[in-house]
């Protein structure tokens, strides 16, 4: 095994993990959805801490997907990725047929920013974003799904 694909299973692992627990988190509260601002009002302090479990976990994998293993993807096919920015990266990716609609990860990446910069104040808006993450966290797990895809198909095409 080389160094490329050591690293490409660490990062999978990591990625592995942030989607176990997100899923554990969205699962326990997910009769609470759709939420609304009184709904969250009314949350008790476990259903807090399990929607910011959700959050930070989607969080987790969206940043561990985009900033590493886009890249190291790429370094896995010894493609230079030095110097590269993340739309060339996401571009060469789709080009490869790995990974396809920039827009759509940009939304969720503008979801993340958003979500992770929003202290709930406004619990009617703060209920819209969580609605709108809750919604969204499978299109997250299926970016992730289909770089474990390409994985699997890559190696056993190596057999």
């Amino acid at each position: 095994m080389n160094k490329n694909e050591i690293i490409l299973n660490s990062i999978i692992e990591e990625c592995k993990i942030h989607e176990k627990r997100m899923d554990y988190a969205s699962n326990a509260i997910s009769k609470l959805f759709p939420l609304t601002g009184e709904k969250i009002s009314a949350l008790s302090d476990e259903q807090i801490a399990l929607i910011d479990q959700m959050i930070y976990r989607f969080t987790k994998l969206q940043d561990a997907i985009g900033q590493k293993l886009f890249k190291v993807v790429l370094n896995y096919l010894d493609e230079d990725t030095a110097n590269k920015s993340a739309i060339d990266i996401f571009n060469r990716l789709e080009q490869l047929e790995i990974v396809e609609n920039y827009d759509l990860w940009k939304s969720l990446r503008d979801l993340r920013n958003e979500i992770a910069h929003d202290y709930g104040v406004d619990n009617n808006e703060y209920a819209e974003k969580l609605n709108l993450l809750f919604k969204r966290k499978n299109i997250l797990k299926k970016y992730f799904n289909d770089i474990l895809n390409w994985v699997d198909e890559r190696r056993k095409s190596k057999l």
